[in-house]
């Protein structure tokens, strides 16, 4: 259907948009049962250069918005068959029209009951006759610069949900390949492994020195690359699998740590001093062990040489919160490497000076963040270290266990 003389459409046929200006234009809807005082609206507003639809009626403006999005809607109150009031009642009623924006014009009553109902049917405003033009385009444009905005919102967060969907399965996809390669590489590395101690055990009186120690270099390369994979295919579990989470005491996970570190304490001869750990956290026992296993190995290794290793560990509760917290006298951190240092792979230090895979604190890092806790570090370069470790207390989660799926 052609448009009208000043831009308009007829609600019932309204003008398709096939140009990109038109597509980043909104829709106006008039409402009026005479044809004057639509051209005179109409003429007021054209200025603003966006869609103005007319509609003669209120069932025509009713199934225009069964179909079309609209920013704003001029509402005469006087009209024969559904009146203004009624117009917008059913209006209200639609859950896709509920919240757009009625102006209400009116040239017949200017009294508080009358005005009060328009408002009580959700209108934004009220104006009477005579309509100053500058005040009409004045309050339109609020409303179609806002119903922009929003549908620029709409469109990002569309966008923003496509593009977490796609980054969230590459981040599975990747994860399982790294399982996957992890996985299989151990087979042949074990291979590598077991036969450069076997050369060694059993063919040592036929290498000399250079050739023991090209076969001890093997046998301390693969050992690390195993430790590397043991590493990785840790921070994959933990990314990817479901853990069941409930209470569990920090005392007990602590001893159990201990143990695990009992040959690193022992070699370095290091003083552990504990205050009474008789807190309990939401957390799992397996992953949380290992976690504090993390924290413990390198409070015993970036120690200055000829330094005893001291570890200090004691618990803070909250409300809501019990933070651990491990004390060391090690080489300290400066702040600038805080953030990196819970990253994959990242080092501070050569692997001759401090062995290691550089995954550890991303670990710990990473199974804080899946039993719903956090991590960090307070340290200072030659004056230790102190690394803790926040998680839930039982008492948030009254209804007993639940789970953490993969990340």
């Amino acid at each position: 259907m052609p448009r009208e003389q000043g831009g308009g459409a007829e609600a019932t046929d309204p003008v398709p948009v096939d140009s990109q200006d038109q597509e980043e234009k909104v829709n106006i809807l008039v409402v009026d049962d005479r044809p004057d005082k639509l051209l005179a609206v109409e003429t007021i507003i054209a200025e603003l250069g966006q869609n103005i639809v007319k509609a003669r009626s209120g069932q025509e403006a009713l199934r225009f918005l069964l179909q079309t999005d609209v920013a704003v809607i001029l509402l005469d109150v006087n009209m024969p068959g559904l009146d203004g009031f009624e117009t917008a009642a059913l209006i209200r009623q639609r859950k896709k029209s509920e919240h757009t924006p009625i102006i209400f014009l009116t040239a017949v009553s200017d009294t508080e009951t009358h005005v009060s109902r328009g408002y009580s049917l959700g209108a934004v405003d009220y104006i009477l006759a005579p309509v100053l033009p500058d005040v009409l385009r004045t309050k339109v444009s609020v409303f179609v610069e806002l119903h922009k905005k929003n549908r620029q919102i709409r469109s990002l967060n569309e966008q923003l949900q496509k593009r977490i969907g796609q980054l969230t399965e590459t981040n599975q996809a990747l994860e399982a390949f790294t399982y996957s390669i992890a996985h299989d590489l151990r087979a042949p590395l074990r291979a590598m492994l077991g036969f450069s101690r076997a050369l060694l055990e059993d063919y040592a009186g036929k290498l000399d020195a250079s050739g023991q120690e090209f076969a001890n270099r093997i046998v301390s390369s693969a050992k690390r690359m195993d430790d590397l994979i043991q590493d990785l295919l840790s921070y994959s579990r933990l990314s990817r699998e479901q853990i069941n989470l409930g209470p569990v005491p920090l005392e007990a996970a602590l001893d159990e740590a201990l143990k695990q570190c009992e040959p690193q304490v022992r070699e370095k001869d290091a003083e552990i001093r504990m205050a009474d750990l008789h807190s309990e956290v939401w957390a799992h026992k397996g992953v949380l062990v290992q976690m504090l296993v993390n924290l413990l190995s390198n409070s015993l290794k970036f120690v200055a040489t000829g330094v005893k290793p001291c570890v200090r560990i004691w618990t803070e509760e909250g409300d809501a919160w019990v933070r651990l917290s491990i004390q060391d006298n090690g080489i300290g951190i400066a702040s600038e490497h805080y953030e990196r240092i819970f990253r994959v792979f990242e080092r501070l230090h050569s692997t001759e000076k401090f062995p290691g895979t550089g995954i550890g604190l991303a670990n710990v890092s990473k199974a804080a963040e899946r039993m719903g806790g956090r991590v960090g570090v307070e340290s200072q370069p030659n004056h230790g270290s102190r690394f803790w470790v926040e998680l839930p207390r039982p008492s948030v989660h009254p209804h007993g266990s639940n789970s953490a799926g993969g990340g």
